[in-house]
Parts: C-alpha cells; sequence; structure tokens
C-alpha cells in the first residue's frame, strides 16, 4: 500500500491503482452530496497503513482538509531526533527514510474579492488550486447552487500569500444582487 494520506483523492487513487490494485477502493466521507470532484477531497487517513500489503479493498476517509492529527503525523520529522520505536524495527526505518517527501507546490493568491465565484474558481484551479470551499458570508449557511450567481466578499488566504496547493481555500461569497458585510 503507498502512503497516500495528506494527498488529494485523485493522486491516491491513482497512486493504489498504480501499486497494482485494480478493485474498487472504499472511499468514506465526502460531505452531503459524497464525493463529486476527487481533486476536492484531501486523504486524511488510510487503512491498510502504508508499506503494508493490501488484502482487500483499501480504505481511504477523506475530508476537505485534515487539520487534525493526522496531518501532524505526516509531517517530516527531523532524523536525528530519535523516535520511540527506532531501535524496534530498524529495518522499517530505513525504508521510511528513503522515501522521501515531493516538494510542495505553491503559488501567489490572487485577489479574488469582487469576483463572480466561478471565475474565482476558475482562477484557482488554473493555478493548480483545487481544494476549496465556499462559506455564505451572511450567515445564512446557503448552498452555492450555480457558482456564476455568487460574487467573493471575502478570502482566505489573503492575496499575496504564498500557498501550497494543497491547502484549503476558503472564499466568503453572497448572491451577486447582495452586499457584503
Amino acid at each position: 500500500m503507498p502512503a497516500v494520506e495528506t494527498r488529494r483523492l485523485d493522486i491516491a487513487l491513482s497512486d493504489i491503482k498504480r501499486a497494482g490494485f485494480e478493485e474498487e477502493v472504499e472511499v468514506v466521507g465526502g460531505g452531503a452530496f459524497g464525493v463529486v470532484d476527487e481533486s476536492a477531497w484531501k486523504v486524511c487517513k488510510q487503512e491498510p497503513s502504508a508499506g503494508t500489503e493490501i488484502g482487500s479493498a483499501p480504505r481511504l476517509i477523506v475530508d476537505r482538509s485534515c487539520e487534525d492529527e493526522t496531518t501532524k503525523e505526516a509531517e517530516p520529522q527531523d532524523e536525528t531526533t530519535p523516535e520511540p520505536n527506532k531501535k524496534a524495527n530498524a529495518k522499517q526505518n530505513i525504508k521510511s527514510k528513503a522515501a522521501k517527501p515531493a516538494p510542495v507546490e505553491t503559488f501567489r493568491m490572487p485577489a479574488l474579492v469582487g469576483a463572480n465565484l466561478q471565475d474565482a474558481q476558475d482562477m484557482l484551479q488554473a493555478l493548480g488550486s483545487y481544494l476549496m470551499t465556499q462559506t455564505d458570508a451572511t450567515g445564512m449557511k446557503r448552498f452555492q447552487v450555480l457558482d456564476s450567481g455568487w460574487k467573493v466578499c471575502g478570502q482566505r488566504p489573503r492575496a499575496g500569500a504564498t500557498v501550497p496547493i494543497d491547502k484549503m481555500i476558503e472564499l466568503f461569497v453572497v448572491k451577486l444582487d447582495e452586499g457584503c458585510q
């Protein structure tokens, strides 16, 4: 089983297929509508764990972002710091040191406030950013069914920031005929 935690779901599924598993992978999560766009979801947990032989269908637990202990564990550790299990399993540690994380791609966050929501999404995707969420800026928690009928009133991260492509982007939106608060 390849290491797919913290990866976009579409990339994780491709990695599992390249590892030789051709059957369907179980995906848990995906919100109210399920997983519509695989590139908009991130793998927070995987079963079996990385390096384990795949017996039955792998299980991937996904969310828009993984801001809990799973993400912290996936961060590279300083190799000079001893880990509790280093002595117990030296062979596994040699294997994990050989697998270096790929460099993170970044982009400069554009100024999206005032833009049509559909245009803002298209602009982010053109920069390689597919992890985004929209929040109703009025606080009414409305869904943006027709993205072109909404405009951006706020954004996170701020315009001009250097952003990794796997970071969740949040756009605060209102309908076109409404004013920003």
